[in-house]
């Protein structure tokens, strides 16, 4: 047996199924392609399938990644090109290698949010120029209400024709996630008015320690 790490894109229309739904189509698709896939054994055996950090509906991804177990050694090439040949369009792998890092490492990822509305640059600017971001979010206990502004860091904020192109890596993983929505939310209720979210992409997904996670 062998595990490996499978970086794959998530965008066009398959931004819009769920994790659940994402997690059928990929047990398809290895089934197609003839891969050797590891079943756990007792009653009811499943295919070994991981992903380290799901992705939020509504969102793309350049840089998801899925664990697998195969009962053998298969070049990281040839499985590559076999999953590529079963997945729908709007999933596609793009390496293979065994895995470095550990899910519980996760401690951020970076996105791409682009926003339309006017004078979005200022607006954003003015926002994060608060002392505080308080929002109300769901936790085991019930609501509470919480800061923000210290989890979010902006790492550009471009002007475009219609609104402004964000760049932000927010808190991921085990020790808490900041969902860009809330992001996003927050700004809306800051502007007193709809913030038009066109398009959400996750970039990059880092350790705690800084490290890309691979």
């Amino acid at each position: 047996m062998k595990d490996y790490r499978i970086a794959f894109e998530k965008t066009g229309l398959m931004r819009y199924i769920s994790h659940l739904d994402l997690n059928r189509c990929m047990i398809r698709a290895i089934r197609r392609s003839g891969l050797p896939a590891w079943y756990t054994e007792g009653f009811h055996p499943h295919m070994y399938l991981m992903f380290p950090l799901a992705l939020s509906l509504g969102a793309e991804s350049v840089c998801e990644a899925m664990d697998i177990r195969l009962t053998e050694e298969v070049p990281e090439e040839e499985i590559l090109s076999r999953l590529n040949a079963a997945l729908p369009e709007g999933l596609r792998a793009t390496d293979v290698r065994e895995p470095k890092h550990a899910t519980i490492d996760i401690g951020s990822a970076a996105y791409t949010v682009t926003l339309a509305g006017e004078d979005l640059p200022a607006l954003w600017e003015a926002f994060l120029a608060q002392p505080e971001i308080l929002v109300e979010k769901k936790t085991k206990k019930g609501m509470k209400t919480v800061d923000i502004r210290p989890q979010i860091l902006c790492e550009a904020a471009e002007a475009t024709a219609d609104g402004v192109c964000l760049t932000l890596r927010l808190p991921a993983g085990n020790d808490g996630s900041l969902n860009v929505s809330v992001v996003t939310d927050a700004l809306a209720a800051f502007a007193q008015r709809p913030i038009l979210v066109r398009n959400v992409c996750r970039i990059t997904i880092f350790c705690r320690n800084g490290e890309v996670f691979s």
